[in-house]
């Protein structure tokens, strides 16, 4: 069917008016959107939860079931090698959390960057995200020993023995086909990594302080058998924490 020229002069002619109106309407629909508040950009470095979970779940599990001297704790892995500014990273609000669908949980995290992901079941199954509040190496996080030290901050010989020795058959146990674990199993850990709130601290072997390197801004202590001194080992000066130090990284 042929249209005649009036005709076509006469769609045209309303084209316009019609078109007016759509955008009359998407304006006035537009208003009535509720503002977004975009309160950080995207980190490249944010995780899925339910994956790093299962990790922290599953490496737990291959821990003694009886007493122990180490535990897991997870730590942010910051996108830049600046270990002194990482061992005093103490946010003032909120390092990391747990987003989703209907989750959103803040981490309880030490200084340093140290926690531990909450059991949530509603987030794993949303495909929540793990949000870090600070710039992240993407797809990965970092994974450390905790010793325990007490109250007292002391250690025994025997004990520092046993923190390396727990850490080794954990690693034994990790199959080499483990998606996403080989460097775990291949770190080589030979001292202790003593991080102190004030920076001053020292360690302390029967009364007399030994000789330590710096990392950052904690202080190493190797284990070496054939010059294991009398007494406990003793951290003096407020204390963060006391983990495992590594020797190499693959």
């Amino acid at each position: 069917m042929k249209l005649s020229f009036p005709f076509l002069l006469a769609a045209l002619l309303v084209l316009p008016a019609a078109s007016v109106a759509a955008q009359q309407t998407l304006v006035t629909a537009a208003k009535d959107v509720p503002k977004v508040n975009i309160h950080r950009k995207t980190n490249p470095g944010d995780l899925p939860y339910r994956s790093f979970f299962g990790m922290q779940n599953y490496v737990t599990k291959l821990l003694p079931t009886g007493r122990r001297v180490i535990d897991l704790r997870l730590r942010v892995n910051f996108a830049t090698d600046k270990s002194p500014a990482y061992d005093q990273f103490d946010p003032k609000s909120w390092a990391v959390a747990i987003v989703g669908e209907s989750t959103d949980q803040v981490v309880p995290t030490s200084r340093g960057g140290y926690f531990l992901l909450p059991e949530l079941p509603d987030a794993a199954h949303e495909n929540a995200t793990i949000m870090f509040n600070t710039p992240t190496r993407e797809g990965r996080i970092a994974v450390e020993w905790k010793v325990r030290v007490g109250a007292s901050q002391t250690l025994s010989w025997a004990e520092f023995a046993q923190a390396l020795d727990e850490a080794r058959a954990v690693q034994r146990k990790i199959p080499w086909d483990r998606s996403g674990m080989r460097e775990l199993r291949l770190v080589e850990y030979d001292g202790l990594r003593a991080c102190f709130r004030s920076g001053e601290g020292r360690i302390e072997v029967g009364g007399q302080e030994v000789a330590t390197s710096f990392d950052g801004g904690c202080r190493v202590l190797k284990f070496d058998p054939a010059s294991v001194a009398p007494g406990d080992i003793r951290f003096v000066g407020p204390l963060d924490i006391v983990t495992l130090s590594r020797n190499s990284v693959l």
